[in-house]
């Protein structure tokens, strides 16, 4: 396996490498958008936030249906480690130019995997975003793998063909402006097999801070086929955090 070099389809903008330490602001964000269904997953460290919601009329001709009216509905759920639902808006109809908005509102959630879901029936134009404030401490989020097929999509599996990014958010204290650096393990069968430096940037859809960095594998990589732990050891400020995540490696 080797670092990629192309960044051309990268979903971040690369502030610096993590050999030089990169003083960063803000904190974890996650923002989606779209016209009718959709889902998707992530973790939050835990906390403060600000969630905001807007839904419109799609602007697709005069004498179109979903000009005159649409509908809205969805939720936030958190899935792990219990299942809680808050509403976003259930079947709501609109019909005039006044939009379906939510906050931007103050919301304390727990740390845990959250899921979007954008129902089916929805056929409005839409954009959810959800961000920690600073009245939370440091943290980091657990690790994900993203494998870039067509863009870059969340997987627990990858074969030794695929092109992944390993990312994971993370916030400073109190959204304070410190250094942030860290390194990557990839481990096998309870030993290190590889350590790379981490890049430090922000996420182009949402603004957020993330460690993260894009693995091209060899055919070499075989021997690594089956279950492995990714980990990151990270420095945000004076203080040290860790995080892992696991993934399978096919042929």
């Amino acid at each position: 396996m080797r670092r990629s070099k192309s960044d051309a389809k990268a979903i971040l903008v690369i502030a610096m490498l993590s050999i030089c330490a990169t003083a960063a602001r803000a904190g974890e964000s996650y923002f989606y958008a779209g016209t009718g269904a959709r889902s998707a997953s992530f973790h939050l460290i835990g906390g403060q936030y600000s969630l905001y919601v807007y839904a419109k009329r799609p602007i697709k001709g005069y004498y179109t249906p979903e000009s005159a009216r649409c509908i809205f509905s969805g939720n936030l759920q958190r899935v792990w480690p219990t299942h809680e639902v808050l509403s976003l808006g259930s079947g709501i109809t609109i019909s005039t130019i006044v939009p379906h908005k939510i906050g931007p509102v103050p919301v304390t959630l727990p740390a845990g995997l959250y899921a979007l879901y954008i129902a089916s029936l929805t056929d409005c134009d839409w954009h959810f975003s959800l961000e920690s404030t600073s009245q939370n401490t440091a943290g980091l989020a657990p690790v994900e793998m993203l494998r870039r097929d067509k863009g870059l999509e969340s997987s627990s599996t990858a074969s030794v063909k695929n092109q992944v990014q390993f990312y994971a958010q993370y916030r400073t204290d109190h959204g304070s402006s410190v250094p942030a650096s860290g390194d990557l393990q990839i481990i096998h069968d309870g030993k290190i097999v590889r350590t790379f430096p981490l890049k430090v940037g922000h996420d182009v859809a949402s603004g957020a801070n993330a460690f993260f960095l894009d693995i091209r594998w060899e055919q070499s990589d075989s021997q690594y086929l089956g279950k492995n732990t990714v980990k990151f050891i990270v420095t945000i400020g004076s203080a040290e955090f860790r995080s892992d995540g696991e993934f399978t490696l096919t042929q």
